[in-house]
């Protein structure tokens, strides 16, 4: 990477509807902006949806901050309800995912990862790995690459 500034437009930044009662937009990445070192992630949530148990491979660090609305958090079976402003630091290789436990809110939250693409293998789906900021897989949205996982 250069030693130039770079600026990501607005309309340069792409929006995602991940699953039903999902939005998301991918602020910076490997494949928004050319990050080396991080993505960051924004995502807007209606009740009962969030993400589903998962866990980054590659031993990433991920911080997720809620900015609006409550959730229900979990990391290796410990449980934690967050609020605006709480912040929770997911440590490498840790099972984890969220949801928005308001039924009158919807859940706004900023996730940091600490690597331009974020691997992701989700509990109810470990034959396959979804790449949060890829640019190498097929295709799934605009956000996101999918690739068989690797044979354990």
């Amino acid at each position: 990477m250069e030693d130039a500034m770079t600026v990501v437009r607005k309309e340069d930044k792409p929006e995602a509807s991940w699953r039903p009662g999902k939005k998301g937009i991918l602020h910076a990445a490997a494949s928004v902006g050319g990050t080396t070192k991080l993505i960051v992630n924004e995502s807007w949530n209606d009740f009962g949806i969030g993400a589903p148990t998962h866990v980054h491979p590659d031993g990433l660090e991920e911080i997720i901050m809620v900015l609006e609305g409550h959730a229900e958090f979990w990391i290796n079976g410990e449980h934690s309800v967050l609020g605006a402003g709480d912040l929770v630091i997911i440590p490498p290789l840790a099972h984890h995912g969220f949801k928005n436990i308001s039924e009158t809110e919807t859940l706004h939250v900023l996730a940091v990862f600490s690597s331009p693409v974020a691997p992701t293998i989700f509990d109810h789906e470990p034959d396959k790995i979804v790449y949060i900021g890829g640019t190498d897989g097929d295709r799934v949205d605009s956000q996101r690459t999918v690739a068989p996982a690797p044979s354990a």
